[in-house]
């Protein structure tokens, strides 16, 4: 059978819009009863990168994850509403009340989960600490942000499960994966041990250009998306936005290791088709998808001269010291404005990411100016 991803149309955050396309988005899917029975622990998994307002299309929005809360009460479950952000996660207060978290939570009585405690999961010898509330749940829900992604191109679905990692956790990843194919693969290590029940996506308001963060720009795509698949979900998603076709390495990836599909003609979309034609997207200035094509045996050569790395800009930075906090190498020094050692740096664009101010953008090298790297 084909993996199914329900689409609906919605162009405000206004609320009885949103109740009415997440309805209608999983009524294609069975509607919530066929997911949450009576007495069921759901945690939703929105993403909350970082403390931001929710006009800047940085987080899923505050109505969208009080609608699915709503949606999941009526049928008997008990809510969790949960997440890590970039960074060292110890702005978590801060975090629920800057992303409207707080006033979802005291709308619905869903109950506020950080994501502090872990377990530890071994997958082929590689180590990872995920957050111990997504084994306590009975369900997952993955709520994720429609956004363009300066490392991976695209984040979706798949890339929002990173958020199971706490805090500097997350650092951790990116110095035994600097490289976008390294990275990929763990991503798809998350989604191994991770496995959501169902994901509505916040397509909405997301963001094209240099996001996932401050520096990406907001854009109305006007959508809702729902599946039991992420990985489908984010291959139909991505192809609306213009992303080359193997250019998502991470999709790619899972649908390798049959986590999800990735073939188009093996996916059906349901409901509104129209509202994917979201018209011309601007993509992030490097993608991963000529990393694809370089075998691996001179992977690490080419990424010596083909790269990306972060880039301040001195009049914009606040010296706030999030961007070194945030670096897995520790090879920034905080200042106004942050200084970085390229010689330690490892291109992750965590800083980038972090930036409350949208003062790091990334730095093409004069080879990858040259490949016309898009």
């Amino acid at each position: 059978m084909k993996a199914l991803v329900s689409i609906s149309r919605c162009q405000s955050y206004e609320y009885r819009e949103v109740h009415e396309a997440i309805r209608s988005a999983l009524s294609a899917l069975g509607g919530i009863q066929h997911f949450v029975q009576p007495g069921m622990k759901v945690l939703l998994k929105p993403n909350l990168l970082s403390p931001s307002d929710p006009d800047k299309a940085i987080t899923t929005h505050p109505v969208f994850v009080q609608v699915v809360a709503e949606i999941v009460t009526e049928a008997g479950g008990e809510v969790w509403i949960g997440d890590s952000p970039g960074g060292t996660g110890e702005n978590t207060p801060e975090l629920w009340l800057k992303t409207g978290m707080t006033r979802t939570s005291e709308a619905t009585s869903a109950r506020l989960v950080p994501f502090q405690a872990m377990v530890w999961k071994s997958l082929r010898g590689k180590s990872y600490l995920i957050a111990r509330p997504i084994f306590e749940a009975d369900l997952l829900i993955n709520l994720p942000k429609l956004k363009t992604h300066t490392l991976t191109l695209y984040t979706g679905a798949v890339k929002n499960l990173f958020g199971v990692i706490p805090g500097t956790r997350k650092r951790e990843i990116h110095l035994r994966a600097p490289s976008v194919r390294e990275f990929s693969s763990a991503l798809v290590d998350v989604r191994e041990l991770v496995r959501p029940g169902l994901t509505i996506m916040d397509g909405i308001v997301g963001q094209e250009g240099n996001g996932p963060g401050a520096n990406g720009t907001p854009k109305r795509y006007g959508v809702v998306a729902a599946s039991t698949d992420p990985v489908a979900l984010d291959v139909i998603m991505a192809k609306a936005m213009g992303c080359p076709e193997g250019g998502v390495l991470h999709l790619k990836e899972a649908a390798r290791r049959e986590l999800g599909v990735g073939e188009l003609h093996s996916i059906k979309v349901e409901g509104d088709s129209r509202a994917l034609e979201f018209g011309k997207v601007r993509l992030p200035p490097f993608s991963g998808l000529l990393q694809a094509a370089i075998p691996e045996f001179i992977a690490p050569l080419f990424s010596r001269l083909v790269y990306v790395r972060p880039k301040v800009n001195s009049s914009a930075c606040t010296g706030c010291g999030l961007c070194a906090q945030s670096c897995p190498r520790q090879a920034i020094t905080p200042d106004k404005p942050a200084r970085i050692n390229y010689r330690e740096c490892v291109g992750c664009l965590c800083c980038a990411e972090i930036c409350p101010q949208g003062a790091i953008t990334p730095l093409r090298s004069p080879l990858a100016r040259i490949a016309g790297i898009k």
